[in-house]
């Protein structure tokens, strides 16, 4: 249950008390550690080493996540509504649904500003995986076994239409913040980019969000299931060993056709050279774990599917902008890694232009 305001906002404001009513046990002291500084987008997120008082022996450590504080990050998550479905998913969804997801301890929510705070476990991870250097291929054929889990799991299920807080791919919040980004992103992305993108490239800004409202529209006609939504290296956690994935931060959680997690993992996690050459296997391997799941398609209907979803990752590649702030190094990197890799795999699928340049 989303416990409501008021709560500590930023990492400053952290209480021990608050501390002591989230994990259910009286916290004595603790210290409190920014980590993954600089990656995320909506975020703001710290190890907390917890002391507890007496014979107590509760876990330690464990990750507080807060809201990001810039105006437009939280203008995102209330036009979006991503804060509360991450913290609904892990509430509500991540028991009953068979992926690696950190133990949720407790989450607090206000809808009216969108500031949040949860409480979850602490996952060991490969600090050395980054969205600029790319993802390899052994890890992401990992994450698309774990993916496969997740489509399998929800896929055709009824009770997704009765989960009302997740969002189709063409539902009027979903447009319209895909909209936004794609209308007031694209400009500020050239901007940012300069050089990096020729004439001919930043052209494909025109017209782009009425490509978005056309995507989502395909998009919305093919088969349902329930979607990660936001499947980039900064939300994979591997283990130091290599041999397991654990999913994270689920704010881009949604409903809709499974090709949406396949095109944006793959276009933005690979390199685009790594895309080329080992893009028909990780599809393949994915259409087999899909069916060791106990949920079958077909090779043709899953490389359809992943091609149509493409724009999603240049859609976001739009959003970093407005999300974040355009004098960070790392945010001009990421832009820079998003908008070439979606360019490139738009071209290689003849999705670059609607009916050619």
């Amino acid at each position: 249950m989303l416990r409501p305001p008021p709560f500590p906002i930023c990492p400053e404001d952290l209480t021990a008390d608050v501390l002591s009513v989230g994990l259910g046990h009286p916290v004595e002291s603790f210290k409190a550690t920014r980590i993954g500084a600089n990656r995320g987008m909506l975020g703001v997120t710290m190890r907390v080493d917890v002391v507890y008082g007496g014979e107590v022996a509760g876990p330690s450590p464990v990750v507080t996540k807060f809201a990001a504080l810039r105006e437009g990050s939280l203008a995102s998550a209330r036009r979006g509504g991503t804060h509360e479905r991450e913290l609904r998913f892990y509430d509500e969804l991540a028991r009953i649904t068979p992926v690696r997801t950190p133990a949720f301890h407790a989450a607090w929510y206000d809808p009216d500003t969108a500031h949040f705070l949860l409480l979850q476990e602490m996952i060991d991870a490969d600090e050395q995986v980054d969205q600029v250097a790319g993802v390899s291929v052994d890890r992401v054929r990992l994450v698309l076994t774990e993916v496969a889990r997740l489509h399998a799991t929800w896929w055709g299920d009824p009770r997704l239409k009765g989960l009302d807080w997740l969002p189709p791919p063409d539902s009027p919040r979903r447009r319209q913040n895909l909209g936004a980004m794609a209308a007031d992103g694209w400009r500020s992305l050239c901007d940012m980019l300069g050089p990096e993108l020729d004439a001919e490239e930043q052209a494909l800004g025109d017209g782009l969000p009425d490509r978005v409202e056309a995507m989502l529209a395909g998009l919305a006609a093919a088969p349902e299931t329930m979607l990660h939504g936001d499947l980039r290296a900064d939300n994979l956690l591997f283990s130091a060993e290599g041999d397991s994935v654990t999913l994270v931060d689920w704010q881009g959680l949604g409903r809709g056709p499974a090709g949406w997690d396949l095109a944006y993992l793959m276009s933005q996690c690979l390199t685009v050279d790594d895309r080329q050459v080992h893009e028909a296997e990780l599809l393949d391997h994915y259409r087999v774990e899909l069916a060791d799941a106990g949920c079958q398609a077909t090779a043709e209907e899953v490389r359809e599917g992943y091609a149509e979803a493409m724009l999603f990752g240049l859609v976001i590649a739009c959003a970093l902008p407005l999300i974040s702030d355009e004098d960070e190094e790392r945010v001009v990197q990421l832009a820079g890694v998003f908008a070439r890799r979606s360019i490139e795999a738009l071209r290689d699928h003849d999705q670059l232009w609607p009916t050619g340049p």
